[in-house]
């Protein structure tokens, strides 16, 4: 079964724009991949950009509703919710920002990012 990574956190970016220069690689002149900040904090390979998908709330919200319409979500997401919520002392974690990197896309070192790491997650593809 491939694999999902998720992260979240709140406050971070101000604008779409914002978070996708966070995640997206640029490219020089000559047409050569600049890594982006997500791709060296995470390492990253196998970059498939329709395999990322992320959101941004206006305010912070429960992951459930945060990462509501996900791919593929109804075989991860109880799971998620329920580390993010024990990893956040049963409080429960609020975020206005969450990304999902899905296969084929692969990461070296995902707990290394400055985002709120939530786990990784096998899904189906039915």
């Amino acid at each position: 079964m491939p694999i999902v990574h998720v992260f979240a956190c709140s406050g971070r970016f101000g604008s779409r724009e914002a978070l996708q220069a966070y995640l997206s690689p640029t490219y020089t002149e000559d047409g050569d991949a600049v890594p982006s900040p997500f791709f060296l904090e995470t390492g990253l390979t196998h970059y498939e950009p329709v395999c990322v998908e992320s959101t941004l709330l206006a305010a912070p919200a429960p992951l459930v509703q945060l990462l509501d319409g996900v791919s593929y979500g109804d075989s991860w997401i109880v799971q998620a919710c329920a580390d993010a919520d024990a990893d956040a002392d049963a409080r429960g974690l609020l975020a206005d920002t969450g990304i999902c990197v899905f296969a084929p896309n692969q990461l070296a070192h995902p707990q290394r990012s400055s985002l709120h790491y939530v786990g990784s997650y096998r899904y189906r593809v039915d």
